[in-house]
């Protein structure tokens, strides 16, 4: 038999002499009272509380047919989660799930709102222009892709198809990822998701083949032949290891023969972070005759291309990818012994990026060979120099 809704009775205790028991809700509550009767008493406690439960199933009672449909099937839902070994299901627990779900689309941004914002932001907070160029090549096609999907709509499975539906190469799909993911921890962040849909995306495997480097004969061949408007820029990536974005943002005023040094300016560095890179003695043989007191050390990409090509054709040399950078890293560690020293050139902070991408084993025999190769020493034996024939 149901117990009833409220209930009084007498009670032994110090102070009191009655006891008020009424269910709220799923609750039984009480309330004690030293009299029976009068304003303050139980009898009119009661008659009050009495009117407010009625009150409120009155208010409940009434459920639309499809309020009923809908405690219905969240009985039915509770007991098949309930026979799989699922607990915790409840009307109460769906609906305020439910309603997260909808605070979270109406505090999200569509993708392409959230990647300019991310843009902007990074751009303010300094980031190198390099990094900026490597936001609006990646990042940007994939926000123009979802453009008007929300943040929060993006799932798991949708930054799966995207990365491994590109024709980019393994180690390519890789960085994208690496930048979504950062994309995201970024929208999270500002609320607009509540979790990283890139976290849980699969992993792109990267085989790491070994470096490719140039033999100093090649390296020589290919300073031999080189027109006079790129052998600094060809040089100084061969013998002090600057990055070839680098270069190409390089002044001459940058460059110091006299103290020995080449400044890389926070701005212009990959790490945002100023470094002095060391100019050997060969490189200062290979700039001396081309040094100015200012200007951009490269020519543009198109013009310093053409005579890339034409050199290296006429060198008959093989052209690894980055080789410059690749030949410097390898012969330097094999001159030196010294890892930290080499990744101090490269601008690293550590040693580990240098044995993972750079470093190409070689001897200290052909080190010595490599940062020995100066104009003289590289020019073919059948060419004599006017001042020598004289």
């Amino acid at each position: 038999m149901p117990r009833a809704s409220i209930t009084l009775k007498k009670v032994k205790h110090p102070r009191y002499k009655f006891r008020v028991t009424f269910k709220q809700g799923d609750e039984y509550k009480q309330r004690y009272f030293t009299a029976r009767t009068g304003p303050d008493g139980a009898d009119a406690f009661m008659n009050e509380k009495k009117v407010e439960l009625l009150n409120e199933g009155r208010k409940h009672g009434e459920f639309t047919t499809e309020e009923r449909k809908a405690v219905i099937r969240s009985r039915e839902l509770a007991e098949g989660f309930a026979a799989a070994g699922v607990k915790g299901f409840s009307l109460d627990a769906a609906l305020a799930f439910y309603a997260e779900h909808l605070h979270l689309r109406r505090r999200s941004v569509s993708v392409l709102t959230a990647y300019d914002e991310f843009f902007e932001t990074r751009r303010n907070e300094g980031v190198s222009a390099v990094h900026l160029r490597d936001f609006t090549y990646r990042l940007e096609r994939f926000a123009k892709k979802h453009a008007k999907r929300l943040v929060a709509e993006i799932t798991t499975k949708d930054v799966d198809a995207w990365i491994f539906g590109l024709k980019n190469a393994p180690q390519s799909k890789d960085k994208h990822r690496r930048l979504l993911h950062n994309f995201f921890g970024y929208c999270a962040g500002r609320g607009y998701t509540d979790e990283n849909p890139v976290a849980r995306a699969a992993k792109v495997k990267v085989i790491r083949r070994p470096p490719g480097i140039l033999t100093p004969a090649d390296t020589a061949a290919l300073l031999a032949v080189s027109p006079a408007e790129i052998v600094p820029a060809l040089a100084i990536g061969f013998f002090a290891g600057l990055r070839t974005a680098e270069i190409e943002r390089l002044d001459w005023s940058e460059i110091n023969l006299k103290r020995g040094f080449i400044e890389v300016t926070a701005e212009d560095a990959k790490s945002s972070q100023r470094r002095l890179v060391e100019i050997t003695p060969n490189l200062r043989a290979w700039l001396e005759p081309h040094a100015r007191l200012s200007g951009p050390v490269r020519l543009t990409e198109m013009r310093h291309r053409d005579r890339f090509n034409l050199a290296r054709k006429v060198a008959d040399v093989a052209w690894p990818a980055n080789a410059c950078r690749h030949s410097f890293a390898s012969y330097h560690l094999a001159l030196h012994q010294d890892a930290a020293k080499t990744a101090l050139q490269l601008g690293h902070t550590n040693t580990a990026v240098l044995f993972q991408h750079y470093r190409e084993l070689t001897t200290p025999e052909d080190a010595k060979t490599f940062f020995a190769i100066t104009p003289e020493s590289a020019r073919p034996v059948n060419v004599i120099c006017m001042s020598s024939a004289a």
